[in-house]
């Protein structure tokens, strides 16, 4: 089989198996038992490497450098193209998730077991409507004044 791609395909595939790998990375780093992401997070790499080969193949070989017979994207793909879409990703997932845990907490402190309970049997185990004012309040705090007034209180 053989796949043809122009050069922005090709530059775009690159810098996403650069993104893709990522969570690998830190996933295999991070968790105790992180071996399971350490065979994917090398498969991945071995893949980045394997593309990265054609690169002068698509007039793309000042993006690509090689350090000790691997290849690896230079820092300008890296800072241009590939931290702004993590930083982005991790900013939303954070603050969304937060706002999720938090609006989670707060409904559970103004509904009681029994309210929280038929609500999931009306709807079906969904509380995505239930939970949207909850979690708006803390999406328009974080839009607007970021962390600087979240405080954990004693």
């Amino acid at each position: 089989m053989k796949i043809e791609l122009t050069k922005e395909q090709y530059k775009n595939l690159i810098i996403l198996v650069e993104i893709g790998g990522w969570p690998l990375g830190i996933l295999s780093d991070a968790i105790e038992d992180g071996e399971d992401y350490e065979k994917r997070n090398d498969k991945a790499e071995e893949l980045q490497n394997y593309l990265l080969k054609y690169a002068e193949d698509f007039g793309c070989k000042d993006l690509v450098g090689e350090f000790d017979g691997k290849r690896y994207l230079k820092e300008k793909i890296i800072d241009g193209d590939v931290y702004p879409v993590i930083e982005d990703y991790v900013d939303f997932e954070m603050q969304d998730g937060l706002a999720n845990e938090l609006a989670i907490r707060d409904f559970r402190q103004e509904h009681s077991e029994a309210e929280i309970k038929k609500m999931g049997k009306e709807n079906g185990g969904y509380f995505g409507v239930a939970l949207y004012d909850y979690e708006k309040k803390y999406w328009e705090e974080f839009e607007n004044y970021g962390y600087d007034r979240l405080e954990v209180k004693k």
